[in-house]
């Protein structure tokens, strides 16, 4: 039988005794990262990170004992089959005791036609089905994030859809259920940007607390899927692969409300507050980083202790701050700083990108040649904090040593990483700056001769409102090097433009 991404939810989420049962659930996982598959492939980036992500989640908050739970990362398909087999027959002692066994099984890596890649060894998905189908537990899942996934779980043509749209029978809960993060030809995909792949990113997050949209303070199954294929979706139909749907396919009877996470499990809990339309990331201890949309309703992390970096977009302008999560009672998110460019802008300061063009003097310090006139173009951009200023120049002018005579010219660039110093309409940023040039000496007979110059100093840029446009001044005090006299020189240096800017 086959349902949406959703209906699969509840489904798995049955399959978990609620707390408090006569009998305990014994839960069992065996969790698999490998970052090698066939080597014609690439290697992926962070197929093992996401094992461990995923191991670290059910081990904090999932009632997943860590004797009971078996992570294996770069192992081949022999070491993974022994972990299977060891697991089952735990699973089996475990029944026999009276619990009620749970076993997950999650891979992260390669995956193709021929089943889920370990190195130059395979599983075929026929043969993980029956292992994981065939376990003694009461209920069986299986997460494969991996490309082809969706073979996994095609016996019955699983596909995604969009609602819950069935009632399950009120009996004990027993069955198996496949979960793939891709459909079948899909790829599954990583990105830097969030240091995993999509699919345990949003895994990792909605179990933590990001998939509790109910506000019981508890993730079941049902809120922690519904929640992950809709995000890795939504974030990955902007990429060059397209969107990626989670797929499924199960065979469950029975119903219960199911805890996959209960978030007072957790060291410690950060609350952010209702806001819809923002997003908020968050970079922590052991490398840990979520991003969770703002809602309608506060929303509960369960979260390790430690230092974060909070930082909130939205249309109207990033904020940014730091707290440092304690255990204990849950804790607000502080208010959060915008940078002094967003508050420049609020009061009537430049756009997040400029463009500019205007001409000046600057200096290069060859003997009877002083300063010369200047063209400049070039472009503004924040990013954060900072504003990432290029620039191109042209420099002409005679010059005369004694009673020598020469054309000089000069071509060049530079880059400076401006700071703002107020939070104003009339903004002042000032930052470092690097450039390069090339200048030619043409004497009076033709003779030339040219060198590469190199450039290290500061620069001072100060912007005032005119009109649909912006005027400013531009300052750059600092040393060049070059090649004179068949020596190499360090001279002082300095320009001063005057520019229009245009907001974009």
């Amino acid at each position: 039988m086959t349902r949406s991404a959703a209906a699969l939810a509840l489904a798995l989420a049955s399959a978990l005794a609620a707390p408090g049962a006569a009998h305990a659930a014994a839960r069992f996982a065996v969790i698999v990262g490998s970052n090698a598959g066939d080597p014609a492939r690439p290697r992926l980036w962070y197929a093992e990170r996401d094992a461990e992500r995923f191991e670290r989640a059910l081990l904090d908050l999932g009632d997943f004992s860590a004797d009971r739970v078996v992570l294996l990362r770069g192992v081949g398909a022999g070491r993974v089959r022994e972990a299977l087999a060891a697991t089952e027959a735990r699973v089996a002692a475990a029944r026999d005791a009276g619990e009620h066994p749970l076993l997950v099984f999650y891979f992260s890596g390669h995956a193709s036609a021929a089943g889920i890649e370990l190195g130059t060894e395979r599983i075929p998905f026929d043969e993980l089905r029956r292992i994981v189908a065939g376990s003694a537990a009461d209920a069986k899942i299986a997460i494969v994030d991996a490309c082809e996934a969706g073979l996994l779980t095609q016996v019955k043509g699983a596909s995604p859809a969009p609602a819950l749209d069935f009632a399950l029978p009120d009996e004990t809960v027993r069955g198996t259920a496949f979960v793939a993060s891709t459909a079948v030809g899909e790829a599954a995909q990583e990105s830097a940007a969030i240091g995993g792949s999509f699919f345990t990113h949003h895994l990792e997050v909605a179990l933590r607390g990001a998939g509790d949209s109910d506000g019981d303070g508890r993730v079941t199954l049902a809120e922690a899927f519904r929640y992950t294929a809709a995000q890795t979706l939504a974030g990955t139909l902007s990429t060059v692969a397209g969107g990626q749907h989670a797929t499924y396919e199960f065979k469950m009877s029975g119903r219960g409300d199911v805890v996959l996470s209960d978030l007072r499990r957790a060291d410690a809990r950060l609350v952010i507050p209702r806001d819809p339309g923002a997003r908020y990331v968050l970079r922590g201890p052991m490398s840990l980083l979520a991003e969770v949309a703002g809602g309608e309703k506060p929303i509960t992390l369960a979260l390790p202790v430690g230092h974060y970096v909070v930082e909130r977009r939205a249309p109207e302008g990033h904020a940014s701050g730091d707290v440092e999560l304690e255990r204990g009672a849950p804790q607000s998110l502080p208010p959060l700083a915008p940078t002094r460019y967003e508050l420049a802008r609020a009061k009537g300061g430049p756009k997040p990108g400029l463009l500019f063009a205007g001409g000046g003097v600057a200096t290069l310090a060859l003997p009877g040649f002083g300063a010369a006139p200047t063209a400049r173009l070039g472009v503004r951009k924040e990013l954060g904090p900072i504003g990432l200023r290029a620039q191109l120049d042209w420099m002409g002018k005679s010059g005369s040593d004694g009673g020598l005579h020469y054309d000089l010219t000069y071509y060049g660039g530079s880059l400076a990483a401006l700071y703002p110093l107020n939070a104003s309409r009339v903004l002042v940023e000032a930052g470092p700056e690097i450039g390069y040039g090339y200048a030619t000496q043409r004497l009076e007979n033709r003779r030339s001769f040219g060198s590469s110059v190199l450039y290290a100093g500061g620069a001072l840029m100060v912007t005032a409102p005119a009109g649909p446009a912006r005027v400013g001044v531009d300052l750059s005090v600092g040393v060049q090097g070059f090649r004179l006299n068949q020596s190499d020189v360090l001279r002082p240096a300095a320009s001063f433009g005057l520019l229009v800017l245009w907001g974009f």
